[in-house]
């Protein structure tokens, strides 16, 4: 079966699971797809509500995690989509529509007040995020944290750039890598969402919906801030970054997420920036060379200048700065 036939026959499917529990809304049109391989089908009923159709195959996307983290998420009272129906066998879900507007697309044809509030109530979620059952969620550990790291490696320093290391230059990297992986993993874990930035972002009555949060780990408490703040698809104000670091750290210090003081939480905020930004390094790297999403390709230059930021912010990483020096994206230099 071709790559054509193979998609044809899943929109034949999602609209057969459709109709069995929504009978009467209209044809199937594509809504929406992400880096992973599921895609999402919004239908219209006669009586104008819309529903999503979460096309996420079964043999490459399977639903369990989605429907654990959903759960936890409702649980807590937080906005996130509701499921009318599943078929786990075929791998679709009947959610309802949050429409089109993400942080992102919306945040672009806004003015600075009401950007800097949005940017306020998704930092203010963050802290009931936090809050979220995380028994029996995969641990951030070491190892996953390593596997992240070694994208950049792989990816983007060796595949995308083609940049050749010593064996010198090899063993230092590992030895960074490593020495990242284990203060991440050692810091306190709370429930994290690991993509929580403007593009799974949606703007709703019930606030700032949350999406694609199926990857959801036991992990460290500024890593969702990170995602939020640093995000690789916008550069928001530096006087905002700061001023919504100190307003979460009280507000967790007050939720009793945290003790430490704020000079030791914007640090540990840096490395696992760190961290984050290597990974998503790699990852927009592969996207491009393994799955011909070239577009993350323009996100490159942010990226790099977030981790960066990072560097200036964790003096003992100066190693590691100057081991990446000449490794930014070429769409950066000149």
């Amino acid at each position: 079966m071709t790559d054509t036939a193979a998609t044809d026959s899943r929109r034949e499917a999602a609209h057969a699971f459709l109709e069995r529990h929504a009978p009467g809304f209209g044809a199937l049109r594509s809504a929406s797809s992400d880096a992973s391989n599921r895609r999402y089908w919004r239908a219209q009923g006669a009586n104008g509500k819309s529903l999503v159709v979460m096309d996420s195959p079964p043999d490459k996307e399977p639903l369990d995690s989605f429907l654990d983290v959903q759960a936890r998420l409702e649980q807590a009272g937080l906005p996130v989509p509701h499921i009318h129906a599943r078929d786990l066998v075929g791998g679709f879900l009947l959610l309802d529509d949050l429409g089109n507007d993400t942080l992102f697309s919306w945040q672009a044809g806004a003015d600075p007040a009401p950007r800097a509030h949005a940017l306020a109530e998704c930092r203010a979620q963050l802290v009931t995020v936090a809050q979220v059952d995380r028994g029996r969620l995969p641990a951030f550990d070491a190892p996953r944290l390593i596997t992240e790291m070694q994208l950049f490696d792989n990816w983007y320093r060796a595949g995308h750039l083609g940049v050749e290391w010593s064996n010198e230059q090899a063993r230092c990297w590992e030895e960074l890598r490593d020495r990242i992986a284990s203060r991440l993993a050692a810091m306190p874990a709370v429930f994290v969402h690991r993509d929580y930035h403007s593009r799974n972002l949606m703007r709703d009555e019930a606030g700032w919906a949350i999406i694609d949060f199926q990857d959801a780990v036991a992990g460290p408490l500024p890593y969702d801030l990170v995602s939020l703040l640093r995000d690789s698809y916008i550069d928001w104000p530096g006087d905002w970054v700061e001023s919504e670091l100190d307003a979460f750290w009280e507000q967790a210090r007050k939720a009793r997420l945290t003790d430490i003081e704020r000079e030791a939480f914007i640090e540990d905020f840096a490395w696992v920036a760190v961290q984050r930004h290597l990974k998503v390094l790699g990852i927009f790297a592969r996207l491009s060379r393994r799955d011909g999403k070239h577009g993350y390709l323009d996100d490159l230059p942010l990226t790099w200048r977030h981790l960066q930021w990072a560097l200036d912010r964790a003096p003992e990483l100066a190693p590691l700065r100057e081991l990446i020096t000449g490794l930014e994206p070429e769409n950066a230099r000149g």
